[in-house]
């Protein structure tokens, strides 16, 4: 899934990807649970707002395309000597990887270190751990335990823009805003006071009592001038268990014997792995409907991906490591069926375009297609033998099924077309399970 997708999803008015970093400082793990004086600030403008003591455990997190250079996105904080935490829509997509900036409040300086994986507690919750490839050797951010009490006043930073769009602020900076409830089960809301996080602030903690509450995702009613727009946040506090058990365990090792899903196409990001079973991705805790964009098939599996939900749509089989992009079916998977590549295959009808089951060919599962219409021109009249596994019924048509009285025929087992007088007559096709 990819930002935009992503916002649009948790159905954000305004995303605030390249980030705004906002916390208060910390010093080491054993830090006091009372937050720390603050060193001092100048007048300055987030929207609005001022300008952040010095924040050793603020960063910066960038997009890094290929060998264009590194592209702003977000704040983050550290959270472990290896690990950042930030919002979901601020890591890489396709064709990215990420690294952060860590130890100076000055936008784009600081010790810059890669970023090796990506973890998240579910699709469609807008917050992420970043490992790095190295000890980012600052001191780390402690994290609440609770949602605080409502109302409650807080302290939000960042890099984020100060009213116009793509040019962030050249220092760190922060604001104070007062969380007066919940947005949903998964984030708190607020309101900001003396500013408001902009473009590029997503990703920036939130803080009470020293404690890191949220992370800052986006807001409503944000035009670049509302220093009082509505505010949300993940609730760090409802998360706390996973952010713990990540740490502990480190990034996320799939056993060989598993089919793994990545959300890129070199084989990195965000990762889920799965078994011998059928799958509907949209129930899946990681990767999500429409996110895969590679695929790692172990030795003696096979998986047969679908485009629909429910082993429904076009599908494809995939028995190796495959690039989905360079496949045409990147971002696309939404249900899988992962079996071993001895099995009998049961869920999709093959077509091919010659007799004896010979030539080119695709598959489809429950559900059917018009070939007169794009994308499936190339195949219109152009059937010659199908095969049909146990359990399903196709319905061939020379027009469009159930709108005119058509030629037809059905099947529930394999068939060379020919003998059945409908060789290269198949205009558009019906499968369903018996």
């Amino acid at each position: 899934m990819k930002k935009k997708e992503l916002g649009n999803t948790l159905g954000l008015v305004v995303c605030a990807g390249a980030a705004l970093g906002l916390s208060t400082a910390c010093s080491g793990a054993d830090v006091s649970d009372e937050p720390l004086e603050e060193l001092g600030s100048a007048s300055a403008e987030i929207i609005s707002g001022g300008l952040a003591e010095a924040s050793p455990w603020a960063v910066q997190v960038f997009d890094v395309r290929g060998n264009t250079g590194d592209f702003y996105q977000c704040t983050g904080t550290l959270v472990a000597p290896r690990w950042v935490l930030t919002a979901q829509h601020c890591i890489a997509d396709e064709g990215e990887t990420s690294a952060i900036r860590i130890g100076s409040n000055t936008y784009r300086e600081g010790r810059r270190i890669a970023v090796d994986a990506v973890e998240v507690p579910s699709a469609g919750v807008d917050i992420a751990l970043l490992h790095l490839t190295e000890d980012a050797g600052g001191p780390v951010v402690q994290l609440a335990n609770a949602a605080p009490a409502a109302p409650a006043s807080a302290t939000i930073y960042g890099w984020g823009s100060e009213g116009t769009p793509l040019v962030m602020a050249p220092s760190l900076k922060k604001a104070s805003i007062n969380i007066d409830g919940r947005y949903s089960d998964n984030e708190l809301r607020a309101i900001g006071v003396t500013g408001s996080p902009y473009s590029g602030d997503s990703g920036g903690p939130w803080f009470v009592n020293g404690r890191q509450v949220a992370v800052y995702t986006g807001s409503i009613g944000q035009d670049g001038t509302n220093l009082n727009a509505t505010l949300i946040g993940v609730d760090v506090a409802r998360h706390r268990a996973w952010i713990d058990a990540t740490i502990a365990g480190g990034p996320t090792v799939h056993p060989a014997s598993e089919v793994v899903l990545y959300d890129l196409s070199n084989f990195s990001g965000v990762s889920q792995g799965f078994g011998i079973g059928r799958y509907r991705l949209a129930d899946m805790a990681i990767i999500g409907s429409d996110r895969a964009s590679a695929i790692r098939v172990p030795a003696g599996l096979r998986v047969t991906a679908f485009l629909g939900d429910n082993f429904e749509w076009d599908a494809r089989v995939f028995t190796s490591d495959t690039d989905l992009v360079a496949a045409g079916f990147d971002s696309t998977i939404s249900s899988l069926v992962v079996a071993r590549a001895s099995d009998p295959q049961l869920d999709v009808v093959t077509f091919y375009e010659n007799a004896n089951f010979s030539g080119d060919s695709f598959l489809f599962g429950v559900g059917g297609a018009l070939l007169f219409a794009i994308p499936w021109t190339h195949w219109d009249s152009r059937i010659s033998s199908v095969r049909v596994p146990p359990g399903l019924k196709v319905t061939l048509s020379a027009g469009w099924i159930g709108y005119f009285p058509v030629e037809t025929r059905v099947f529930t087992a394999d068939a060379n077309l020919a003998p059945h007088t409908f060789d290269n007559k198949t205009r558009s096709f019906l499968i369903e399970r018996l």
